[in-house]
Formats: structure tokens, C-alpha cells, sequence
């Protein structure tokens, strides 16, 4: 069983994709300033994803695999790092920003998963705090500079992979999503 779905906001949105690509929190002033890019509407949330991740055209599949499955605390599985990489080259890197996003979502809803998906209970609620976290972070106007790669000080185990279980390849697939119809994560 897959936890309750996670509620969708720019704020969202926003704080993804700077932990999945840059492991940083931004400061608050550019933070809003993305908040206010990405728009108030599912549309223009998906918008802004395939815009974020263009930044990051210039890098093969598998380094970009390897960058956000290690933002988001699952560096050390190297089949879902294969498994991103096969979806990516199936649905273009181009679309690496939505990929990103789509993946940050369920793992997000994966804290209290049973069964196969139990495997992500730990990254699950890793990555809720780091969520959380970097929300906080960027919302808090006296942070007027970008925060320190990584976890921040104090946050024991935040983005940590070496704390969590590897995942199982069966598994690492259901999460991902690759399957026969490539673009089903693709709205």
C-alpha cells in the first residue's frame, strides 16, 4: 500500500527540483522568484520542470541518474540508477526536469508503502524531511543565501543513502516506472 497522495504547490514543485539537482535549498528571494516562475497551475508546474531541467541538457542519462538518485538519498542503488537511465533514454533527457519532479512525488508517497515497496519506507521519509526542510529553509527571509549542498547542519541522516536499505530491482522498476509504455509518467 502506497501512503496518501502528496499535495501538489509550486512551493512543491520548486523545492524537488533544487534538491534533486543541486542537493541546496536556494536562498529565500530566489526561491520566490522560482516559486513565482513555476506559476499557480499543474500546467504550468510541468512547464517549469521541463525548463529547470533543461540546465542540465549538457550531461549523459546515467549522470543524471546518478545526480538525482543521489539528491534524493538513494545514491547507492545501482539498479535504480539503471532503471533511471533507461527511462530517461526512452523518454528523452529533455524531459529529465518532469522525470525529476515525477520521481521526487512518489517517493514522497512511499513512507508508509508496504509489500515490495516497503523496501523505500527509509529514503521515503528521508526525503519528506529533506522536503520539509529545504521548504523551511527557503521560505525563511533571512536566508538570503543559497544553503550548503547537502544536509544541513543538525539534520542528522538527511539525505543520507549509506542509512538506507539497497532496493531490489523488481522494486526500483515499480518506483521508476519503466515499462513497456515508456512515456506513462509523462502527462
Amino acid at each position: 500500500m502506497i501512503s496518501a497522495a502528496v499535495v501538489l504547490s509550486a512551493e512543491l514543485e520548486v523545492s524537488i527540483l533544487n534538491r534533486a539537482f543541486n542537493d541546496q535549498s536556494p536562498s529565500s528571494t530566489v526561491f520566490y522568484q522560482q516559486k513565482m516562475a513555476a506559476g499557480f497551475t499543474p500546467q504550468s508546474w510541468q512547464d517549469y520542470a521541463f525548463q529547470f531541467g533543461a540546465n542540465y541538457q549538457h550531461l549523459s542519462s546515467g549522470a543524471l541518474a546518478l545526480k538525482i538518485v543521489t539528491n534524493m538519498g538513494m545514491g547507492n542503488d545501482i539498479g535504480l540508477q539503471g532503471a533511471l537511465v533507461s527511462y530517461l533514454d526512452a523518454v528523452g533527457k529533455e524531459n529529465v526536469g518532469i522525470v525529476a519532479v515525477q520521481l521526487g512525488h512518489l517517493l514522497l508517497g512511499l513512507e508508509n508503502a508496504t509489500g515490495d515497496l516497503a523496501v523505500y519506507n527509509a529514503p521515503a521519509a528521508a526525503w519528506a524531511k529533506e522536503i520539509a526542510e529545504s521548504y523551511m529553509y527557503s521560505t525563511n527571509s533571512a536566508n538570503g543565501v543559497p544553503s550548503p549542498k547537502g544536509a544541513p547542519a543538525g539534520a542528522a541522516a538527511w539525505s543520507s543513502a549509506a542509512e538506507h536499505p539497497q532496493i531490489d530491482d523488481a522494486a526500483m522498476v515499480q518506483l521508476v516506472g519503466v515499462s513497456d509504455d515508456a512515456g506513462a509518467l509523462l502527462v
